[in-house]
């Protein structure tokens, strides 16, 4: 995890694997307070609510797993395979 200073406004928290980098900061429009999750490399981002942040603790793993049916956005469908497949076992 890395702390970036982001020139005198909230800092922006990035989190890294060897698969993706995710940043996360806190914005507030006006009365509404949220996050912002931006992937920098897909070029994604979106802002979560209190309500929507919370909504994701209801979720089994199984809706997370679901999620990376798409791992490189909307519209990228994974069309993976078994390895068995490539030996005609399948």
């Amino acid at each position: 995890m890395t702390i970036i200073h982001n020139e005198g406004r909230d800092p922006i928290i990035q989190i890294a694997n060897e698969f993706t980098v995710i940043q996360v900061s806190y914005t507030s429009t006006g009365q509404r307070e949220r996050l912002l999750i931006n992937s920098p490399r897909l070029g994604f981002q979106t802002l979560l609510d209190p309500l929507q942040l919370e909504s994701l603790t209801w979720q089994p793993p199984e809706m997370f797993s679901k999620l990376l049916d798409t791992p490189y956005g909307p519209g990228t469908e994974l069309n993976a395979r078994p390895l068995s497949a490539l030996f005609g076992k399948d």
